[in-house]
């Protein structure tokens, strides 16, 4: 076995730098993301509710402030 080339060792020091640098920042990346994932649910289900009113053949919500969400 012969010395390893410097440039694999730069390239596999480059490759675990990045998966150190995505490890510590992917936590802040979730977090940012809840409160738009609240948002969603909201509207899927102030949508749910359009749906289920127009189903039932009576008049949607006049304002989003009328249905209750979670």
């Amino acid at each position: 076995m012969g010395a390893v080339s410097p440039t694999i060792v730069l390239i596999l020091f480059l490759v675990g730098l990045l998966i150190v640098v995505l490890w510590v920042l992917m936590p802040f990346a979730i977090f940012g993301t809840k409160p738009l994932l609240r948002e969603l649910i909201a509207q899927q289900r102030m949508t749910n509710e359009h749906l289920r009113v127009l189903r039932a053949g009576a008049a949607p919500a006049k304002k989003p402030d009328d249905l209750a969400v979670y």
